[in-house]
């Protein structure tokens, strides 16, 4: 079994009420530090609505180390920051209000990245109509998270922006890119298409947005990560002939354009319905590109990897994460060095698991799965960070609040 810390902040549900008289709408205020939060349960939710309570969690590392955190509680979206990775947090801060249109997709949640200039982005999206159309919200903070411009809509006058990915790549600039809904329509193509725009002043502007590609899966979040050159890359799954819904991966060329896609796997998933389930992606320091998951396919059925060592050209054959009796789901792998890490849920029909893998040498090998998390009720994704030469599992369940689970040390 793996050395694995634990760094849990349970009741962060118990500090929203006191950021939320010191944060008001419009503008954000400066967040005194707090002190360690109590290690104690989570309250349990007493909201008849399945969205009364924390349920979706992101977490990303500044440059910095700050530890970055947003969230989303009664419809609305939270953010704190913790400079001792865990071990005490600002009181929340008021970003948005999505109301109505909140976007409770099995893949919509807040996302949150971080420049080298201390410039923090956050974006979200909720819906703006009946029929599924949504639209991009950002608020930007130049001062590492302590204050934040008031959020604002993306692009006013777009058919549908959903599902938004940030990602800030070393030139200093950073990426947007979403599932776009401009082409379905006059076009009569199917799902949507993937649209980016670059920002060069930490998301206070952007250039004018296009598309990347022409075809995705509508419901389904994007993955991402950085070549070693410095160049972003993503992972989607895609719409072939045939309602084929199987994944691609398209990486960013120095000139800030799209490259073609390539697939990674043919699953020969036939389906009109939406996945609700998107991949998981990350890069090596030897180039390799590591993917991750879910399918109902033809050809294989669950959740798997794949790796590439050739910019994504060809992919290795699939394998299997967990057993095939297993009801798995939200895989995500993570790369540091030539160390990586892949994880997954389990569910038994009474709690979730969350099962990890590690390779010490570029995936060519992997230890045996150990279960790293667990919890009854209600749970998120599992998602993998890391700053220098620490990981972490950022989870998030209704038993045990936010877990920040360091697992053992890359060295």
């Amino acid at each position: 079994m793996p050395e694995i810390r634990f760094r849990t902040l349970y009741a962060i549900s118990l500090a929203i009420a006191l950021g939320l008289l010191l944060a008001q709408r419009g503008s954000a205020q400066t967040m005194p530090e707090m002190s360690t939060m109590h290690r104690m349960a989570a309250p349990p939710c007493e909201s008849a609505q399945p969205l009364g309570c924390v349920d979706r969690a992101t977490a990303a590392f500044a440059p910095d180390g700050t530890l970055l955190l947003t969230w989303t509680q009664d419809q609305k979206v939270y953010f704190a920051r913790s400079k001792d990775v865990g071990q005490s947090w600002t009181l929340p801060m008021w970003i948005g209000d999505t109301g109505a249109g909140f976007d409770g997709g099995g893949d919509a949640r807040p996302q949150v990245v971080a420049d080298t200039a201390g410039h923090v982005l956050i974006a979200y999206d909720t819906f703006k109509d009946q029929r599924w159309n949504a639209q991009i919200w950002l608020a930007a903070s130049a001062d590492g998270g302590a204050h934040f411009d008031a959020a604002r809509v993306f692009e006013p006058e777009s058919v549908s922006q959903r599902l938004p990915l940030l990602d800030a790549v070393p030139s200093g600039k950073i990426l947007m890119a979403w599932q776009d809904k401009r082409l379905s329509g006059p076009q009569k193509l199917p799902g949507a298409s993937i649209a980016y725009a670059w920002s060069a002043d930490g998301g206070r502007t952007f250039s004018a947005s296009a598309i990347a590609a022409s075809t995705s899966c509508e419901c389904c979040r994007i993955g991402a990560t950085n070549t070693v050159d410095g160049w972003p890359i993503l992972v989607f799954r895609t719409i072939f002939p045939g309602k084929v819904r199987d994944h691609v991966v398209l990486r960013f060329l120095p000139s800030g354009l799209p490259d073609k896609p390539r697939r990674v796997a043919v699953d020969d998933w036939i389906t009109d319905s939406c996945p609700h389930q998107g991949p998981s992606m990350a890069v090596s320091t030897k180039g390799t590109i590591h993917v991750a998951w879910y399918t109902q396919g033809k050809a294989r059925q669950g959740v798997f990897y794949a790796r590439s060592n050739n910019a994504g050209r060809g992919f290795d054959d699939p394998q299997r994460l967990g057993n095939p009796d297993d009801v798995t789901s939200r895989p995500f792998v993570f790369a540091h060095g030539e160390q990586v890490w892949r994880v997954w849920k389990t569910f038994d029909g009474q709690a979730s698991q969350v099962l990890m893998q590690r390779s010490r040498n570029d995936g060519h090998d992997w230890s045996v799965p150990a279960v790293i998390a667990s919890a009854v009720g209600r749970s998120d994704h599992p998602m993998l960070i890391g700053y220098r030469d620490r990981v972490f599992l950022s989870w998030l369940s209704s038993e045990h609040g936010y877990q920040l689970t360091e697992l053992e040390n890359p060295r």
